[in-house]
């Protein structure tokens, strides 16, 4: 038995507290009746109705089989692995959206490209030339001279390689997440 000192065992108390009571009534037992009928002390049985202490498992299901109903959802063992699990598919599902985004921005070159065009132009007896990420058409005008282009060059930069060494291991992290997720399940369900 344990008592009321955090949140979670307050949440989980104060129905169950209601939900015995109500069942108590529906068969027109006193206290003492159904705590005998439980195998438990009635002071025990008050207290959990009064949502002062939070029952053990073996008492849960003590309650369950007397009542003829099942009452593990107010399991706190049920109700803490549950919370657990959810955060954790949470944090999984943010790291392999965090994995995608990452791998999207390095692969398809979206925010460091790696693809540079070269233009040049005559204008008088020199020879100018325009380097530029932005593919400007076969010819583009800028001021009053014309440029053609010249070439494309793929530069294969650092900063689009770190980005997907970051998403393979975001993926990686998020996989071994949900293996032990996935074995926690298992003991549980054993």
């Amino acid at each position: 038995m344990q008592p009321n000192n955090n949140n979670l065992s307050h949440r989980v108390m104060q129905p169950l507290g209601i939900e015995l009571k109500r069942l108590r009534a529906a068969r027109n037992w006193t206290q003492a009746y159904a705590a005998r009928e439980i195998g438990i002390q009635q002071s025990y049985l008050s207290k959990l109705e009064n949502g002062q202490f939070l029952p053990s498992e073996e008492v849960i299901n003590k309650l369950s089989a007397c009542y003829g109903t099942a009452l593990t959802e107010f399991s706190p063992q049920t109700s803490q692995t549950t919370s657990k699990l959810s955060r954790c598919s949470l944090v999984v599902g943010g790291l392999l959206l965090c994995s995608l985004l990452l791998w999207l921005c390095g692969q398809f070159e979206i925010i460091y490209p790696e693809t540079y065009f070269t233009y040049q132009a005559k204008e008088a007896q020199f020879w100018v030339v325009h380097v530029t990420e932005l593919y400007q058409g076969e010819r583009f005008v800028q001021g009053d001279v014309i440029y053609e282009i010249v070439g494309e060059r793929r530069v294969s930069r650092f900063e689009n390689r770190v980005l997907l060494v970051v998403a393979y291991l975001l993926a990686v992290t998020a996989v071994l997440l949900m293996l032990k997720k996935l074995c926690a399940k298992i003991r549980l369900r054993s």
